[in-house]
């Protein structure tokens, strides 16, 4: 009789206190995880891929290749468009007593080293255009002539015209002296010399895309190529005026000769010798400061 009265007041209990509302607590195999320390991600957490707001990109923007350019029916490529021609000198302009030897073409390497002996034992200034195949082909030479402090600009590597050449072919062609002359260790100055003093709008565009400010030329020939005498060479030079360019080359014995009536003369009147780069304010080597 007593089990009867305690199962029903056990049933009696538990109706009301399920009448209240209350559960009982579910149970399950599921182990109980750690609480998260602090800055640690909820087990619960779910991830969201960040999306790009409308107009902008997750990833840098890479803009498309410029289109290449179009030949023209000569199959040359144009210039740039925004590109400025070098400057074409003759000679410098002012009253200065100043004058510029220059010797172009580097042919004979014999004669080369006597020039350069010259120059150094009478503490002469002086540039020098050879072409880079004669660089190419005496390499010793021009590293002396380097080495001495003299200015190397260039001269083409084929010595051939340039006038009426496409602008990438004028350009091909100063590239590769200057490529030709870097692997012997050498560097090319910031100007340039046309051979045969061929040159139009072209060469002048291929000298500024190659880096070359300036298309120098000159206003005294001594025509010492000819094969004239040493003497009449020295006449030749000797007339020039104040910022004068005098042009020469190192083909012939005749001019080496030339040259100690040449300096004579121009020291007997008050005038130094300056490289291209002094005459034209350009930075760059000077033997003799």
């Amino acid at each position: 009789m007593f089990r009867a009265v305690a199962g029903i007041a056990a049933v009696l209990v538990a109706g009301s206190v399920l009448a209240s509302g209350w559960t009982l607590p579910a149970f399950s195999n599921v182990k109980a995880t750690a609480t998260p320390g602090p800055g640690a991600t909820p087990t619960n957490a779910v991830a969201v891929t960040p999306t790009s707001t409308p107009g902008t990109s997750l990833t840098p923007s890479v803009p498309p290749p410029s289109p290449e350019p179009t030949r023209g029916p000569d199959g040359c490529l144009p210039p740039p468009a925004d590109l400025q021609p070098a400057t074409v000198v003759s000679h410098a302009h002012g009253t200065a007593k100043v004058v510029a030897l220059t010797f172009d073409d580097g042919n004979n390497a014999g004669n080369v080293a006597l020039i350069r002996q010259f120059l150094v034992r009478y503490r002469v200034n002086a540039t020098f255009f050879p072409t880079a195949r004669a660089v190419e082909l005496a390499p010793e030479t021009w590293q002396r002539i380097a080495e001495a402090g003299f200015p190397i600009a260039n001269h083409t590597y084929h010595h051939a015209s340039l006038a009426k050449q496409c602008f990438d072919k004028q350009l091909a062609e100063l590239e590769k002296a200057k490529s030709v002359v870097a692997a012997q260790g050498l560097t090319l100055q910031g100007f340039m010399r046309p051979p045969f003093e061929d040159f139009d709008r072209n060469t002048q565009l291929a000298a500024a895309a190659a880096g070359e400010g300036y298309v120098v030329l000159w206003n005294v020939d001594t025509l010492d190529w000819t094969g004239i005498t040493g003497v009449t060479i020295a006449g030749r030079a000797i007339g020039a005026g104040p910022g004068a360019i005098i042009l020469m080359h190192t083909t012939r014995l005749a001019t080496t000769h030339a040259l100690s009536q040449i300096v004579a003369h121009y020291r007997k009147r008050g005038y130094t010798f300056v490289t291209i780069g002094q005459l034209l304010g350009i930075p760059g080597p000077v033997p003799f400061p």
